[in-house]
């Protein structure tokens, strides 16, 4: 109503309307707080709040611990070690006070300080002249024999060559990058193609000394196994890794077949192969392991968040299995001869059964049908005291070279491709033998190309035997 016409309506009509007005606003306040009610109680059933687990003493566990910053309290001092050697001394002394001025006399005391720094590098560039005689005995003529560190017809030296090695392959930098140290480093100017053709003269005559990795691989006691993909000029390939705890070759090639490690480790293989359940090293005769880590991380993967009923009581009977396989493996020596082979038996016939019970779930159809596939394979270590459970070490050899992939279009060549193989077989097994890979390379190198050379009287290279890296016995 406007004011007119209240002003023309009788005062028990207006008391009657306030009243009115009044009921109607509690009404829709008490409408207002049962809906804010509601909101809230639906609200917070679908976004409930994470209980967090109690410890046994029934307070609140954390997930994950806090982190304890240093070491812990009360440990004894540490500290940088002071250099075995002293290359140079610089005496700071005063003839006059920096206050006043006044003449002092000679010290007798001083503190000192020790800093290390790197020397400013810079290319070093040597002209190698090769004096000819005449010899009159011979009736020919001779020439001044090469220097240890020359490289015939090379225009880089065998350091500048190994640096760059190590910076593609271990360091995993690319071609603009390694370009860019070189010259901000030392001010050697050199383009992207020039390194690429540098490492694969490199790789092409440092290649006996894979081929020796090779024969030391195959007549391990043990070796592991595996493969990663791999691309040549946008090809699909495979890069393949066999090695252990001294050892480690690769090898590229299209093929992700059996013919690839029956051709690098021979069929029968030598010694015990270490490998996933890939096909292809199942067509390989010989003793195998296969890795107990790919299975249980397969077994959790089927698992899941809400797993259904019949895979959970599979999972924790096998899962009880390989655990007490592994605690078995582990008292070894606790344990009298007899003991120790009556309980891996019984650990085969358990593994035995649960491969070949039936199952209605299809994920344990599948496991169990591979089990059974391989139940001479899956506890080989507890015939061979010291033989690994899992595959980790060819997975661990494998991930520079994932690396590589993610960050490059890996090789555009097969010349590319084969220095890459022979390069970081060279790098990863002398690392993996605490060698240092770089003075390996720059020592091996020049005698490889210079022995390269020699040509025997039909005019034929001859075979250079391997420096690094002797070759196994036959």
């Amino acid at each position: 109503m406007i004011s007119e016409e209240l002003l023309r309506v009788d005062k028990s009509e207006l008391v009657k309307l306030i009243l009115a007005q009044d009921e109607q606003l509690k009404k829709l306040r008490s409408d207002n707080e049962a809906l804010q009610a509601t909101v809230e109680r639906l609200t917070a059933q679908l976004f409930r709040p994470k209980r967090k687990p109690k410890n046994k003493t029934g307070q609140p566990r954390r997930s994950k611990p806090p982190h304890q910053w240093g070491r812990k309290e009360g440990h004894p001092g540490s500290w940088r070690p002071v250099p075995d050697h002293i290359d140079k001394e610089i005496d700071l002394k005063l003839t006059t006070c920096p206050n006043c001025q006044n003449p002092l006399g000679e010290s007798k005391h001083y503190d000192e300080h020790i800093q290390e720094e790197i020397i400013p590098t810079r290319v070093e560039v040597t002209r190698y002249r090769h004096w000819e005689y005449w010899c009159g005995n011979c009736q020919v003529h001779i020439r001044a024999p090469y220097s240890i560190e020359e490289i015939p017809h090379g225009h880089l030296g065998p350091r500048a060559l190994s640096v760059m090695a190590l910076l593609k392959y271990h360091y995993v930098l690319p071609g603009n990058k390694i370009k860019s140290i070189l010259y901000e480093l030392s001010g050697l100017k050199v383009s992207e193609g020039g390194i690429a053709q540098a490492l694969q003269r490199l790789g092409e005559y440092l290649n006996t000394e894979a081929e020796s990795i090779l024969g030391w691989i195959r007549q391990a006691a043990y070796k592991h196994a595996d493969e990663t993909g791999w691309k040549i000029n946008g090809k699909s390939h495979w890069l393949w890794a066999f090695c252990n705890e001294m050892w480690a070759y690769y090898f590229i090639h299209m093929s992700r077949g059996a013919r690839v490690p029956r051709a690098i480790l021979g069929d029968p293989v030598k010694g015990t192969l270490i490998s996933d359940f890939h096909p292809a090293y199942g067509k390989l005769q010989g003793k195998k392991q296969k890795c107990l880590v790919h299975l249980k991380r397969e077994m959790k993967a089927c698992l899941g968040k809400d797993p259904p009923p019949d895979y959970r009581k599979p999972y924790e009977k096998l899962r009880r299995i390989l655990s007490d396989a592994v605690a078995l493996d582990e008292r070894r020596r606790r344990l009298s001869r007899l003991d120790f082979q009556r309980k891996a038996r019984k650990l085969k016939k358990r593994l035995f059964e649960f491969a070949s019970g039936t199952y209605s779930n299809e994920n344990w159809k599948r496991l169990s049908k591979r089990l059974l596939r391989h139940l001479d394979e899956m506890f080989t270590f507890l015939d061979q005291p010291g033989l690994p459970k899992d595959n980790n070490p060819a997975e661990r050899s494998i991930r520079p070279h994932v690396i590589v992939r993610n960050r490059s279009y890996q090789n555009r060549t097969p010349e590319g491709a084969t220095a890459h193989s022979t390069l970081t077989s060279i790098i990863y097994s002398a690392l993996l033998q605490k060698r240092k890979a770089l003075e390996e390379m720059q020592k091996a190198y020049p005698l490889h190309r210079q022995r390269a050379l020699r040509r025997d009287k039909e005019g034929r290279v001859p075979r250079t035997p391997p420096i690094i890296f002797p070759a196994p016995a036959a």
